[in-house]
């Protein structure tokens, strides 16, 4: 794995340097953003860790023109600034972000979580075209509630959760800010109550106001994407109701984010479409191309994204398996087979007889199709 840190204080990137000896990665340094993209141009990076706060581009600047430029580069954040717009502002172009001054140990157990995570996916059109999206693109009225609730003193935090959980995308991003390196502490974020109360209000204002703005930026079709968000919304609802109150966040969470790989497809598929159709590659193996766009499943995709912006592993790993009956009956009636049943419900699909069979639910299913 190659590293590019960049931080304009020597020192400091003389000491990530050394935090980083020994670890077999090759280590690249920058002092500037200016110096890190020309050096881009000539070098092939996995990675790259740069300081927010330098002067000529700063590193939101810097990673938002490697987002654009090199897509397939994780990027990573490093700030020694606590005010929620900096810490904030450079997160939204990050897959991961760290506090500094940061312990060594953490920095490279999340890059070793990452370098474990690009074995899952290692073809690099994937990479590249997931590795654009710094967000999902959300309908506005989710923005101007959750403005209008946190704008307001009186509202409760799970007011403001429950609003948020009402759309994958605005969930997603919290989500992915709570669980990075830089708020997470020592404990994972499995709830979006929890989520908003590890970042504060006025975190959660700016980053509102980042995923509005980039929202505004987006030419997409607003039908199909929202007819996924409702679907989603359906089904997460009805498996909250299916499961026991112990896993009811994480339930509900897989359920508002298991079609979340349709929406990457949504977005990624056309730039693939294009590749696969360029008569400049006439006559190329392109069967790497065709697997990823006709027979990739969306949760893989969906899966792959959420490895990408440091999700919990137990949220993805139920959503990887909702759809295949034969892994539902391998581990314990959870969160998983409550999504799966409660699409099929929606969906008025049949739901498979094992799974009824297995987990002895012939007395439920009448009581959950009605609640359905």
């Amino acid at each position: 794995m190659k590293i590019l840190l960049v931080d304009d204080e020597v020192m400091i990137l003389n000491g990530l340097k050394r935090a980083l000896f020994g670890t077999g990665w090759k280590i690249l340094t920058a002092t500037s953003g200016e110096d890190a993209l020309d050096m881009l141009k000539v070098e092939s990076v996995d990675m790259i860790i740069s300081d927010m706060m330098m002067p000529g581009m700063d590193g939101s600047q810097l990673l938002k023109a490697v987002s654009e430029q090199y897509p397939g580069i994780i990027r990573a954040s490093l700030s020694g600034y606590s005010e929620p717009k900096v810490a904030i502002k450079g997160g939204f172009f990050a897959h991961q972000s760290f506090m500094k001054p940061c312990e060594p140990a953490v920095i490279i157990a999340e890059i070793k979580k990452i370098n474990d995570i690009l074995t899952l996916f290692p073809d690099k059109v994937i990479q590249q075209a997931i590795g654009k999206l710094t967000t999902l693109p959300s309908p506005p009225r989710v923005f101007f509630e959750t403005k209008r609730l946190l704008d307001d003193g009186h509202s409760s935090m799970h007011e403001i959760a429950t609003t948020i959980s009402q759309d994958p995308a605005i969930c997603a991003k919290v989500l992915q800010v709570a669980n990075s390196a830089m708020f997470r502490g020592t404990k994972e974020i499995g709830s979006i109550d929890e989520a908003i109360t590890r970042l504060g209000s006025q975190i959660v204002t700016n980053l509102i106001a980042m995923l509005e703005v980039y929202a505004v930026s987006l030419n997409e079709p607003s039908k199909p994407l929202e007819s996924i968000q409702n679907h989603s919304l359906q089904v997460a609802k009805l498996a909250q109701k299916l499961g026991d109150n112990e896993s009811k966040d994480l339930t509900f969470l897989v359920g508002i984010l298991h079609q979340v790989g349709e929406v990457v497809r949504m977005k990624i598929a056309p730039k693939l479409m294009k590749a696969y159709l360029d008569p400049a590659t006439k006559g190329q193996d392109k069967s790497h191309l065709e697997k990823h766009l006709f027979h990739t499943r969306s949760e893989q995709l969906g899966g792959y994204l959420l490895h990408f912006w440091g999700f919990p592993l137990t949220i993805i790993e139920n959503i990887l398996i909702i759809n295949e009956p034969k892994k539902l009956m391998e581990v314990p009636f959870g969160p998983a087979c409550a999504v799966y049943i409660a699409r099929c419900l929606i969906d008025n699909k049949e739901i498979d007889e094992d799974i009824i069979t297995h987990f002895q639910l012939e007395d439920k299913i009448s009581h959950w199709q009605r609640t359905a």
